[in-house]
């Protein structure tokens, strides 16, 4: 299965099912972070809030987001949207690219 997400093909991989749910694992490339306690932990925060969203990890220093999420319940572009518009100050924050990996 293929998506568009800004203008880039991302290709689905098999999701692994664990505890009874699909389970497909995203990395998410983001810029526009300035730090991790406030930009980071605050996009964190709103993804593990996020239905469908089983665990999320994001760090500044790496510029991206590892998300562990159900497919069935959550899609790629409502993950891309919860990224975006969080917001910390006047900080714009920007997908570059969203891998799924098995």
């Amino acid at each position: 299965m293929s998506n568009s997400i800004l203008g880039q093909d991302v290709v689905e991989k098999d999701t692994n099912i664990e505890n009874g749910q699909m389970i497909s694992t995203a990395i998410v490339r983001i810029d526009g972070m300035a730090c991790q306690k406030g930009c980071a932990d605050k996009i964190g925060l709103n993804l593990q809030n996020t239905s469908g969203v089983i665990a999320a990890e994001v760090s500044y220093e790496k510029k991206e987001a590892l998300v562990k999420f159900n497919p069935k319940v959550v899609s790629i572009a409502e993950l891309e949207s919860v990224i975006t518009s969080t917001k910390v100050k006047t900080y714009v924050y920007t997908i570059n690219s969203i891998t799924i990996k098995e």
